[in-house]
């Protein structure tokens, strides 16, 4: 018999990816500023002195061809360990899904940090924060409430706003949308996820009430919380970037 909960399964797993997710996030930022005081680059990217709207020195990306490169393979490496990632939990290989379920982390962990360095870091990381008490938030909420979020009526809803989401996000690629509608998107998508979010936690309770207790089962569930918190991290990072305002020299 498996002295272990499922829960105690998900949550280690889970714990596991955000360590790395922030820990990526956080090593990138630091790097950063080293590189900067020591007039060096930083996997080849340059930075230079800035000023936040509080007249305080900051740091800032210099936008150049070879900035755009290595964002241009980060963020294509990110989106592949994710949709693997995804396409693995059809295979029923949960442990590569976990490896790259890791890749993710890291990919998307480089990402945020490298958006923080290039706003003002205090909005950055107290976007942080707010996503990372968001998820507290609602792990407490289906504990307490004792609600099953996971109901066939909640995640119509959910799935339908996901969809409009989709929609929303891949009409702004084909037009230009203004900085205003950038932040209600983003705001949109940090509601909808965070719902989600209960619904990824609710699955848990109920996977266990139908006896499931393996780390196949654990994996995926893991995984479907990742998912939500990492997209609200990245629109709450996202957010912070749009509003912005410092000058680089």
């Amino acid at each position: 018999m498996d002295a272990t909960s499922l829960a105690f399964k998900v949550y280690l797993i889970l714990g596991f990816e955000l360590v790395v997710l922030y820990g990526c996030a956080f090593f990138v930022i630091q790097q950063c500023k080293k590189a900067f005081y020591a007039n060096k680059t930083f996997l080849g990217i340059a930075f230079a002195e800035a000023v936040n709207q509080n007249r305080q020195t900051d740091i800032c990306v210099v936008q150049n061809e070879a900035t755009s490169l290595l964002f241009f393979w980060l963020v294509l490496f990110a989106i592949i360990s994710l949709w693997t990632a995804s396409t693995f939990i059809i295979l029923s290989s949960s442990f590569i899904q976990f490896i790259f379920m890791t890749l993710t982390a890291v990919g998307y962990g480089s990402l945020i940090g490298f958006i923080i360095i290039d706003m003002d870091e205090n909005d950055g990381i107290t976007g942080l924060k707010g996503a990372s008490l968001t998820t507290v938030a609602m792990l407490i909420l289906v504990s307490v409430s004792g609600i099953n979020f996971a109901n066939s009526l909640f995640v119509s809803i959910i799935a339908s706003l996901i969809l409009v989401l989709i929609v929303w996000e891949l009409s702004a690629l084909v037009r230009v949308i203004s900085r205003g509608a950038q932040k209600i998107k983003a705001v949109a998508g940090i509601i909808i996820f965070s719902l989600s979010l209960l619904v990824s936690i609710s699955m848990v309770g109920v996977s266990s009430d139908k006896g499931l207790n393996d780390w196949n089962t654990a994996i995926d569930l893991a995984f479907s919380i990742f998912i939500d918190i990492l997209y609200t991290v990245n629109k709450t990072s996202r957010i912070c970037y749009i509003s912005k305002s410092k000058i680089c020299h």
